[in-house]
């Protein structure tokens, strides 16, 4: 039987509103119901389904204790993106995508090394030893590595996986993860490209709102499975797939967030 306490929820939270009719990405037609008001609506079946999907994979990586590296720059994202990894227990890039940050790990990895010894310097006060220009000079470093890696400084090897908030936006980080052979799973508007995502959820990547939901369902199921890290999910925790049914979309369209 559908779980339609579920989709109630998105419908709700306007998870199935997509962009506008006129852009939008052809491999996308299989997970769109139609159009209202000049905007692509999403099937909110097959959404459920892509989502409960997307669970179980992030559940089943968590449980064996893989770590994710969450992916979401876009601004109206980057609390939400730090708050999902933090509140998780993985990392996490809000500000903006560093090329190379995981094809070219290794150099990297020395920023990395060199954020974590200034910003330790700070904290002793090995700084204060310098003179005025050069420590203004070490700070303002400091304030420019903080803002691409603070959510990895402790980051030690590519992740196992990420969780991509807006696959287009973030279409680097897939194409990188895809090199890697990364598993990579993302959030998908209706201009969304499937081919770089292990699996995705289509849905509204421009409301706040959507977005807050789907992460949060998500996370809800992450943090259980991190309790039972390193074992198997009970039976409490098994997904069940959605029986196909028709799609449920509203009368009318609400006006994107």
């Amino acid at each position: 039987m559908a779980n339609t306490a579920l989709i109630k929820d998105m419908l709700d939270h306007a998870v199935h509103i997509g962009h506008k009719k006129q852009f939008w990405s052809a491999k996308m037609r299989n997970y769109i119901y139609g159009v209202q008001n000049h905007v692509h609506v999403f099937d909110l079946y097959k959404t459920a389904d892509r989502l409960e999907e997307v669970k179980k994979a992030l559940v089943d990586l968590t449980s064996k204790g893989k770590v994710a590296l969450i992916v979401g720059t876009k601004l109206q994202t980057r609390d939400l993106t730090k708050s999902l990894a933090e509140e998780t227990g993985n990392y996490y890039i809000n500000n903006k995508w560093v090329p190379g940050l995981l094809t070219n790990f290794p150099t990297i990895k020395k920023r990395i090394a060199a954020y974590n010894k200034i910003e330790k310097d700070l904290e002793t006060g090995v700084l204060d030893i310098l003179t005025k220009k050069e420590k203004a000079s070490k700070l303002k470093e400091l304030d420019k590595l903080k803002k691409a890696y603070e959510g990895i400084k402790e980051l030690k090897k590519t992740p196992d996986f990420i969780l991509v908030i807006d696959g287009r936006y973030e279409s680097l980080a897939l194409q990188e993860a895809r090199t890697l052979k990364i598993p990579a799973y993302a959030l998908l508007g209706s201009t969304g490209d499937i081919d770089y995502c292990t699996d995705f959820i289509p849905c509204n990547v421009n409301s706040i709102k959507a977005i807050k939901f789907i992460l949060d369902y998500l996370k809800s199921a992450i943090k259980r499975a991190k309790k039972t890290e390193g074992g198997v999910m009970g039976n409490n925790n098994t997904v069940q797939k959605l029986a196909p049914k028709g799609p449920v979309v509203p009368q009318e369209v609400p006006t994107e967030e």
